[in-house]
């Protein structure tokens, strides 16, 4: 963590908080995280990015136009050989 919002430092954001970390856009990212000794998944908001990607986790496009999920349209060999697409 770099730095935490004041209003989040004296708790005062009620169910929010507001912190400043650093992130590699190499590596994916999450949507949520776990916080196992209070039994909580939090939600997060990544501020300032706004083509992030939580199906390949990367930077650059959003969720719905993901090259991971374009279809490939499956080719046939038809009786010579030939693909039909």
């Amino acid at each position: 963590m770099l730095k935490i919002d004041k209003l989040t430092s004296i708790h005062a954001r009620g169910k929010f908080a507001r912190i400043c970390v650093e992130i590699d856009l190499e590596k994916k990212l999450i949507p949520q995280v776990s916080v196992n000794a209070l039994g909580l998944v939090l939600n997060l908001e990544y501020e300032g990015l706004h083509a992030v990607c939580f199906n390949c986790g990367k930077y650059g496009h959003k969720k719905d136009v993901c090259p991971e999920l374009k279809s490939v349209n499956p080719q046939v060999a038809n009786k010579d050989g030939e693909a039909k697409v």
